[in-house]
């Protein structure tokens, strides 16, 4: 048992020490030594754990997606009548508000897949469109998986960030109108 808390408590230091550089340096300039002397751990126990930084980065991208498809699993997809609180799209946003200093490095981070690898899952989870509209079903798919994850985006890039209920409350809102509604106001 104390074996395992000390291996979160390495986990916790290196993934803090990694939010920092990141944020400060950028992946790119970030090397296994600055992040061990961040972390203030052994060189080698970042060794125990990751082959190198772009396994670690690899490794908090799999978290990231993992639970963002479990959520999807889980909870139904909304509906205008449907309980907020038990919906995919409303427990998603309370994961990545928790998760939201390791998300923003990752998204800040051009090494990083994260963008590519969330908007299959989104997409996968609003389906797909029926193509009785003008606009061909993989351009109306694309419009709204990426209008999706740029919400995300702007919302937890915000200082101060909204709680997770009112940017899902602004959210819910601005997909029932049209953009010209939207700018309008109205």
């Amino acid at each position: 048992m104390e074996t395992n808390l000390k291996m979160v408590d390495t986990e916790r230091k290196i993934q803090h020490a990694f939010i920092k550089l990141v944020m400060q340096e950028g992946f790119d300039h970030l090397t296994v030594q600055q992040l061990s002397q961040t972390a203030q751990i052994n060189r080698g126990t970042f060794y125990l754990h990751y082959l190198d930084k772009f396994d670690l980065l690899t490794h908090y991208e799999n978290d990231l997606v993992t639970a963002i498809q479990l959520i999807f699993q889980r909870y139904p997809k909304p509906n205008v009548e449907g309980d907020s609180e038990k919906n995919a799209f409303q427990q998603m946003f309370k994961y990545l508000y928790r998760q939201r200093q390791l998300v923003v490095a990752l998204i800040n981070s051009p090494a990083s897949q994260l963008v590519s690898r969330i908007k299959p899952v989104i997409a996968d989870v609003i389906g797909q469109p029926l193509s009785s509209t003008a606009i061909p079903p993989e351009f109306a798919q694309e419009i709204v998986t990426q209008g999706i994850w740029d919400f995300v985006c702007f919302w937890l890039t915000q200082s101060p960030v909204k709680q997770p209920q009112t940017a899902y409350e602004i959210f819910t809102t601005s997909r029932q109108l049209s953009p010209q509604q939207l700018l309008q106001g109205k």
